[in-house]
């Protein structure tokens, strides 16, 4: 048995400013790069293969030795920490802020980082059974489904196991509750876990073992902020969709209007707010909590909060391209698609996004852009927060840049 304790410390002619976008090599192509992200919070990786048969984790700057095999490494929710499988001799070790821990796993399954705190919880199966370590804790998961979810303060956790016809939802090594389904939340502040269950044709929102909302034909999806104070859940009923709301403020839950159709639920980072889409007799509106913006007869595929939750912004086209940000319809021109992801700084005029060759940079009032260097891929935009800038990945021949636009 492991004895581990994981608790971690086309382009329409215009005016351009390209002075605006600069780029930096990251990485200089002399091990072929096998992939690379960068994470919302401004910190990249990249898996290379520095020799035939192997893999080198490198991750801001940070190269690791080099193992048969590396996993996808996992962020900590304020990106001030990582953690990562490794493989070397058929056994894998984990590797946690440089550090390699000698877990000795055959088979890992899980690895999660606690949504407000630096603890991170590993699964490694050990013939038949999975073993889960969390703190300085093991508990033994006979087919668990799903993820393995952590408290804010990495202090609980929680899984589902199937259970012949059924499930079962353990917390902390404990059975609490059986159901038909369960669809896991998180956590509440106060270490209670906020889920859905379906016993029969009827669904029901739970906290512990409390009743909150239901029943429902259907609860679709059901989120936790990363601090455990608000919640957002998409039910249906009777051919209708709402949204609710919940909230550490509000005595019970807050619904929406009903509509025909949901989609695109998110919640805000740290307020008891949420952003939608949604549609009723062939109309679509952005939901911004319990405010109701008409946004045409032309649906939008998504909405995001940016960084710091202060606006709700999408994009979608009719005759032109528009940019929805809060409520306000912005014109664009006709060079864009609603399937495009972008970015945005928060209080300002322009968003980003990107090409299969740039990282452009608009603003919404004048026709004029910004964009970086061509390159042969370039990976979705992000806003970085830390540094007031709009950032992507960039590949030219091998080579890895960071492409960054202000």
């Amino acid at each position: 048995m492991m004895r581990i304790v994981l608790i971690l410390v086309a382009v329409a002619t215009s005016a351009i400013a390209i002075a605006q976008c600069t780029d930096e090599l990251l990485l200089d192509g002399s091990e072929p790069l096998v992939e690379a992200q960068l994470d919302t919070t401004g910190l990249w990786w990249a898996i290379t293969a520095p020799y035939a048969g192997q893999q080198r984790l490198v991750i801001n700057g940070y190269r690791s030795a080099s193992y048969d095999r590396v996993g996808r490494p996992v962020l900590s929710a304020d990106g001030n920490h990582w953690a990562a499988w490794v493989q070397r001799a058929g056994m894998w070790e984990l590797l946690v802020d440089t550090v390699t821990i000698p877990v000795r796993c055959a088979q890992p399954t899980a690895l999660v980082f606690a949504p407000n705190a630096a603890v991170v919880a590993i699964g490694c199966m050990e013939g038949s059974v999975e073993i889960i370590a969390h703190r300085a804790k093991q508990y033994t998961a006979v087919r668990r489904v799903g993820e393995l979810l952590l408290s804010p303060d990495g202090v609980h956790i929680a899984w589902t196991e199937k259970l012949q016809q059924q499930q079962r939802l353990i917390v902390d090594g404990r059975e609490i509750a059986t159901a038909d389904e369960f669809l896991l939340a998180g956590f509440w502040s106060n270490g209670r876990p906020l889920y859905a269950q379906r016993a029969g044709g009827q669904w029901r929102i739970m906290r512990d073992t409390e009743l909150v909302a239901g029943p429902f034909e259907r609860v679709r999806a059901i989120t936790v902020n990363r601090t455990g104070t608000a919640a957002v859940a998409h039910v249906q009923n009777l051919g209708w969709q709402s949204v609710l709301l919940l909230s550490e403020d509000y005595e019970r839950p807050l619904p929406s209007q009903q509509y025909d159709s949901v989609w695109s639920v998110v919640l805000h980072p740290y307020l008891p707010q949420y952003g939608a889409l949604a549609s009723r007799q062939g109309t679509f509106f952005m939901l911004h909590s319990g405010t109701e913006y008409g946004i045409g007869r032309f649906p939008l595929e998504r909405v995001s909060f940016t960084p710091d939750g202060s606006e709700l912004y999408g994009l979608g086209c009719d005759v032109d391209c528009f940019l929805v940000l809060d409520g306000q319809r912005l014109p664009l021109g006709q060079d864009l698609s609603p399937a495009q992801v972008i970015a945005r700084r928060p209080g300002s005029k322009t968003f980003s996004y990107g090409t299969p060759t740039n990282l452009f940079v608009r603003r919404t009032d004048k026709a004029t852009f910004a964009y970086s260097r061509m390159c042969d891929v370039v990976r979705p935009p992000i806003y970085n927060r830390r540094r007031g800038r709009y950032e992507a990945l960039g590949i030219v021949q091998g080579r890895l840049y960071l492409l960054s636009c202000l």
